[in-house]
C-alpha cells in the first residue's frame, strides 16, 4: 500500500484556509451591503458558517473587511463621476451623477453610511479627493452652457448627497421614490435663477468638525473579545 505524501495534510489545510477567508470576505460584502457598516466581525462569522476564532485568525477586525468593502464602492462612484462629466450634455450629466450615485447608496448601506455624520469620515473626504475636480469641472460646464445657476458649488453637491442619505432613513413603504421625489426637488434648484442662494457651502474642515463632533458625542463602541473556541 502506497503511503500518502507528507505534503498531502498542508496542503489541505491551505487550501481549508483559503476557503474560509474568502467565505468570509464574501460574506462581509453582502452584510456591508444590506445592513451597513455597523455590522460585527461576529455577524460576519455567522454568515460565512465559520466559527468567530477562524475569523480572527484571517482578520484582526471588522474594519480590514469594511476597508475592502468601501474601497470597491468608491472604485463604482468615481466609474459614475468619470462617465456623468464624459456626458455631451452638461445638465444631464449632473443629473446622471446624483441618480445613479444615489442608486448605488440605496443599494448599498455601507457605502450609505460613509455619508452619515460620525460614521466614517475619513472615507469621505478620501471620496471627496477623488471626484472633487471631475464634479467641479462638470459644474462648470453647465454653467457656461447657461444650463446650471451661476452660484452653484462644487461643495452643494456634497451636502445634497448627504441630504438625500437621510431621508432615505425615513420609515416609508418605499424608501428609493421619497429620495427619487427629493432628488428631483434638489436638481430643480440646481437650474438658472435670478435671485442667489444665501450663504456658502460648508468648507472641508467645517465638514470634518460635524463628523468629530458627531463621534465624539456617539457611545463608545463594544470591543469585541476574542475567543478560544476551536475551528
Amino acid at each position: 500500500m502506497t503511503a500518502m505524501p507528507v505534503a498531502e495534510e498542508p496542503r489541505r489545510l491551505r487550501a481549508d484556509a483559503a476557503r474560509n477567508r474568502q467565505a468570509l470576505v464574501d460574506a462581509a460584502l453582502r452584510l456591508f451591503a444590506t445592513r451597513g457598516l455597523s455590522v460585527t466581525l461576529d455577524d460576519i462569522a455567522a454568515e460565512a458558517g465559520v466559527n468567530v476564532a477562524t475569523a480572527y485568525r484571517h482578520f484582526a477586525n471588522k474594519h480590514e473587511l469594511a476597508a475592502d468593502y468601501i474601497r470597491q464602492q468608491f472604485a463604482t462612484a468615481l466609474a459614475i463621476a468619470e462617465e456623468s462629466a464624459a456626458m455631451e450634455d452638461p445638465w444631464e450629466g449632473l443629473t446622471e451623477f446624483f441618480r445613479r450615485t444615489v442608486d448605488l447608496m440605496i443599494a448599498n448601506r455601507g457605502l450609505h453610511d460613509v455619508f452619515m455624520p460620525g460614521m466614517a469620515s475619513e472615507w469621505l473626504e478620501q471620496l471627496e479627493e477623488q471626484i472633487g475636480s471631475i464634479l467641479s469641472d462638470l459644474v462648470a460646464r453647465g454653467q457656461r452652457a447657461r444650463l446650471v445657476r451661476r452660484d452653484l458649488e462644487r461643495g452643494d453637491l456634497g451636502v445634497v448627497v448627504q441630504m438625500l442619505a437621510a431621508v432615505s432613513d425615513i420609515p416609508v413603504a418605499d424608501p428609493a421614490l421619497l429620495v427619487r421625489r427629493y432628488l428631483e426637488l434638489a436638481l430643480d434648484g440646481m437650474r438658472p435663477a435670478d435671485g442667489r442662494l444665501p450663504g456658502a457651502p460648508p468648507s472641508t474642515e467645517e465638514l470634518r468638525a460635524v463628523h468629530t463632533r458627531d463621534r465624539a458625542k456617539a457611545p463608545a463602541p463594544i470591543r469585541q473579545k476574542r475567543t478560544t473556541r476551536p475551528t
